[in-house]
């Protein structure tokens, strides 16, 4: 079966919830329950992919095709899109009728409420995670669990390493961006230097900020080092705070990167950017797709 996979770059900080949690943080991000990397679920990406080719349908639909549409289904009021999105769950009830190819191929693709779509969507896993850098700002850390999970989930290589020491780290190429002499300092921690490995994919991702460290190192850092936004609600009527309305939100930070996979036949359709996650009113979860 034919598949494609890309890459997701964080462009503003993303919240993917999971209802409130058991620590200091209220709103925690999505994690895996094995390994507790922040993550992606796939039901958000190709909802989002969903939404936004609805949105595009509805927008090149005549008055008349959303006449004829509207009769079908026997439904009055509403947008457009709305009325799309009922077509798509519903259309076992109009599909033998000359209904609009890309309305069909909606619902081939993503599914109806009567069966599934011909696509699959993986989970979006981490590849690479934002640490702040003593030098070059920050840099975009890996570990040599994740680079063997990228292989084994993409039948791609990326970078060949061996087991990396806790103190250790190697870099993406001789011109990185973050070393400072024979060290990188992440945070409080400074790491020896200890070689160089050229990924094999060239110009998907910034391979100056690169810098593959320990599994104990990166586990540690996806823990500790997301963004934690703190949130009040404000009283309309005293323009203070209001009582109780205090709580923190995980977010994973703005140049994260991440993978996924699309499994079938026939897709044609994947958006430059996408929209995933909460709070998107306020301008989170904009990600950058990139083809691998």
């Amino acid at each position: 079966m034919k598949f494609k996979n890309y890459l997701l770059r964080v462009l503003t900080p993303l919240h993917v919830g999971t209802g409130s949690g058991l620590g200091h943080i209220d709103l925690p991000t999505y994690r895996e329950a094995s390994t507790h990397f922040p993550a992606i679920p796939s039901s958000a990406i190709k909802g989002s992919l969903r939404s936004r080719r609805i949105l595009e349908v509805s927008k090149s639909l005549s008055d008349e095709e959303e006449r004829k549409l509207r009769e079908l289904l026997k439904v009055k009021e509403g947008g457009r899109a709305s009325l799309i999105d009922r077509a798509v769950s519903d259309f076992k009830e109009i599909e033998k009728e000359p209904v609009d190819e890309k309305l069909r191929e909606l619902a081939m693709d993503f599914g109806t409420k009567d069966r599934e779509g011909r696509l699959v969507f993986t989970d979006a896993r981490i590849l690479f995670f934002p640490v702040k850098s003593l030098r070059g700002i920050f840099a975009l850390i890996t570990c040599p669990y994740v680079l063997k999970r990228f292989r084994e989930d993409t039948l791609s290589e990326l970078m060949e390493v061996g087991d990396v020491r806790d103190q250790d780290c190697i870099l993406a190429t001789v011109d990185s961006k973050v070393k400072v002499e024979e060290e990188v300092v992440l945070e409080e921690f400074t790491l020896k230097v200890k070689g160089i490995c050229q990924p094999k994919l060239k110009g998907k991702f910034d391979e100056g900020r690169v810098v593959v460290v320990s599994d104990n190192l990166f586990n540690y850092m996806v823990e500790t080092h997301t963004e934690v936004q703190t949130h009040v609600k404000i009283n309309v009527e005293t323009g203070t705070v209001q009582k109780g309305a205090l709580w923190t939100e995980e977010y994973v930070p703005s140049e994260a990167i991440f993978y996924f996979k699309v499994i079938g036949d026939g897709f044609k359709y994947m958006p430059r950017t996408l929209q995933i996650g909460g709070n998107s009113s306020t301008g989170k979860g904009l990600l950058e797709v990139v083809e691998l």
